[in-house]
Formats: structure tokens, C-alpha cells, sequence
């Protein structure tokens, strides 16, 4: 009798735990795909004015203050109406460092998709919008039973995102399952984001073609008035990022993983702990032996940019999370010893055996990579960063 007792108990443990832990990385972070062929079109992607009962997803009133996307291409006019397009979006239950204070957001996430004329396909545009919307709580009770419901329907058509790394969806890439789950996601979007719970809008402009980054953000105020936001810790209104490396003449590796890193970034009065020029600019480098143990004291700073427990977009400029797996690739391929090198400040697993964190993608191999959650030409590039914030989203889901 008590055999069976303890057998029971623990078959109602092990289904109870698993039970908890439904949420994993792809079912808070979702990265949408990019058309294969000249053929196709983008339709399955949502645009600033596609509208639900929130209203539109970008109003005209912010689109109008966004700076020029691309300065070498398409003004923001014909872009904003045709090839800025939706390719990714995160569900965050709780956007900070103190989990005492949680205010769930849905957070978009933006870029510009056209078919190049030269090679004949689509190619992403290195220039980017995030918009942000605050979620109540029957938002955030209705949304995560949405959530569950399109994950429960997946998993009925043998479509599991189990210990899956953060990607394109694994519904997405099933061509069974593509068209009935993208037309369910985008209803889920429409449904919880729109003009009427929009409250912030940040950009990256891409002023010289893998060059010259410009980042920035707008808030709304009490009265619907859109002003530009502070940076965190630099108290200006936008950051100037500089990547001037090049690849060398004939180089056969991928985008950026022959290249040195300069980068310069304006201003430069970052706090001490988290100037990392010695890392990430040639000019500010011993160049030689000496740099280890410079890059091993700099690697700090990178960990705690890439750590969600240690930074949020409250007390973190944008240009320091997107440069970050620039700079730990390039001190690894320095260095390669410093690729096992683990500081007091890297984020830890909350779940290895739910969560897997690699990343599978080309922005960690490469210094000219500063994508985070979208493309790099044809190609998904997610950062570290954005992996490690889906582990935290997912687990406190699973936690509460």
C-alpha cells in the first residue's frame, strides 16, 4: 500500500513540475521568416498601419517624428507604407531588474524588407524600430492563455518548441503548420497592441551603410504627447555608434568574422566600469599580449550587458546591448582562451535542462553584427542578450 502511495506522490510531482513549466523560448520571443524566393511577397508580415481593435500599430503621429531609417535609401514615407515590416516580437511578463515591480509589455520589433534588384532576392536593411505596449491585467491573464492555446494546438500537429534555441518558429518553418499558426499569431498581435496602448517607440537609423548607427527613443506623456526619452546613464537624446573595421580584400569568412573591431561610440562618458574601448577600438588597444589582460577585465562589463538580472533598458543605452556579442566575439577570436572565460558576472541558466541557450544564429560570429532580434541580409540574427531575456520571460512564467 505505501509502495503505491509513494508511487502515486511521485508520478504527481514530476506532472506537477511539468505542468509549470509550459512556457520555453520560442513561446515568449517569436522571430517570424523572411521570403525564400523573388516570387513570394510579404504578405504575412504586419505593417505599421495594419490595425485591430487597439487601432493602428505604429499612428501616424509617432511615424511622423521617427528620424530618416535609411539615409542611402528610401525615404521614411515609402518605407513606413511598404517595406518596414513586423519580424519579431517578445512577451515580457516583467521588464526589470526587481521583480517586485512588474509591468507586463509586448514589445515589436521592426525592420525594413526589400527585394534587391542586384541579387535578385529579399535582403533585410540594417535599420530598425522597437515599439513597446504596456499590457493591464486581464491583458496579461488573456494573452498568456492565447499564447498557450496556439503553443496546445502546435503540439497536437507534432510542433514542439522543447529545448528548441530561440529562431525562426518551429511553426513557421513547418510548412504544414505555417499558414493556419502565422494568421493565428498575427490576430493574437492585432488583438493586444495598437495605438491605444502604445507607449514607447525606439529607433536605430542606419546613416552609413555598415558604418554609422544612430540610436534613439520617444515616449508618450499623460497628455499623448510624443518627446524624445533621455539615454540611460548618458543623459542625451541619442547615441552615435561607429564600426569602421573592414573586411579584408578577398576574405572568404562570413560578414564581419575577418574584421577587427573599431568602434567608436559618441558620447563617451560611459561610467569607468563600463568603458570597454580597449576591447572594441584598435586606437584605444595595446594590440599585442598586453590586451589580455585588458579583454579579460572588459569582459565584465560585456557579461553584464548581456545579463538581464544586472541591466534593463532603464539603466542600459541601446548601443552597449547591440555591440556586446561584437565585442565578445572579437575578444575571443583574439584570444581564443577567453572563450571559456567566465566572469562573476555572467547570466546563468535559470533551467538548463528547459532552456537551451545557444545561439545558432550569425550575429555572436562576427564584429559588424549588431542585430538583435531580426535579420542581417537573409539571415537571422538574435543576440545573446534577447536569449538570455527569453530564458528569464519564460521561467518567471513558469514560476508564477
Amino acid at each position: 500500500m505505501y509502495r503505491i502511495l509513494f508511487c502515486v506522490f511521485q508520478i504527481f510531482i514530476v506532472s506537477n513540475v511539468y505542468s509549470q513549466e509550459k512556457w520555453n523560448l520560442n513561446d515568449v520571443s517569436y522571430l517570424f521568416s523572411i521570403p525564400n524566393s523573388p516570387s513570394e511577397n510579404l504578405n504575412h508580415l504586419l505593417q505599421p498601419t495594419s490595425s485591430g481593435s487597439r487601432g493602428e500599430l505604429l499612428s501616424s503621429t509617432i511615424q511622423d517624428k521617427i528620424p530618416t531609417l535609411l539615409n542611402a535609401g528610401k525615404g521614411n514615407l515609402t518605407l513606413l507604407k511598404g517595406a518596414v515590416r513586423l519580424i519579431s516580437f517578445r512577451f515580457d511578463p516583467c521588464p526589470t531588474t526587481s521583480p517586485q515591480v512588474c509591468n507586463p509589455e509586448l514589445r515589436l520589433v521592426w525592420q525594413p524588407i526589400e527585394l534587391d534588384e542586384f541579387e535578385n532576392k529579399w535582403l533585410s536593411r540594417d535599420a530598425a524600430l522597437h515599439s513597446f505596449y504596456s499590457l493591464n491585467d486581464k491583458d496579461f491573464k488573456n494573452l498568456k492563455q492565447d499564447l498557450l492555446d496556439l503553443k496546445d494546438n502546435n503540439k497536437k500537429q507534432n510542433v514542439s518548441t522543447e529545448f528548441k534555441p530561440l529562431y525562426i518558429h518551429p511553426a513557421i518553418e513547418n510548412a504544414s503548420t505555417k499558414e493556419e499558426f502565422l494568421k493565428s499569431l498575427n490576430q493574437i498581435i492585432l488583438k493586444y497592441c495598437g495605438v491605444k496602448n502604445l507607449y514607447k517607440v525606439t529607433f536605430m537609423s542606419l546613416l552609413v551603410p555598415t558604418r554609422w548607427w544612430r540610436f534613439g527613443s520617444f515616449v508618450v506623456d499623460k497628455d499623448d504627447n510624443w518627446q524624445m526619452e533621455r539615454i540611460p546613464r548618458l543623459q542625451t537624446f541619442t547615441t552615435d555608434l561607429f564600426n569602421v573595421g573592414l573586411e579584408p580584400s578577398g576574405s572568404s569568412q562570413g560578414p564581419g568574422e575577418a574584421m577587427d573591431a573599431i568602434i567608436n561610440i559618441l558620447p563617451e562618458d560611459y561610467p569607468v566600469e563600463d568603458d570597454i574601448s580597449t576591447l572594441i577600438n584598435f586606437g584605444y588597444r595595446q594590440n599585442n599580449d598586453d590586451d589580455f589582460k585588458i579583454f579579460k577585465e572588459n569582459l565584465k562589463a560585456v557579461e553584464r550587458f548581456r545579463n538581464p538580472h544586472r541591466t534593463n533598458s532603464a539603466n542600459l543605452d541601446c548601443a552597449s546591448c547591440h555591440f556586446a556579442d561584437a565585442a565578445k566575439f572579437y575578444a575571443g577570436k583574439r584570444f581564443p582562451e577567453l572563450n571559456n572565460f567566465k566572469t562573476m558576472f555572467d547570466y546563468e541558466n535559470p533551467n538548463p535542462n528547459s532552456f537551451n541557450l545557444k545561439n545558432k544564429t550569425v550575429a555572436n560570429e562576427a564584429t559588424r553584427i549588431l542585430r538583435a532580434f531580426g535579420y542581417f541580409d537573409d539571415e537571422p540574427a538574435i543576440s545573446q542578450r534577447t536569449i538570455n531575456d527569453s530564458a528569464e520571460s519564460a521561467n518567471w512564467l513558469n514560476s508564477n
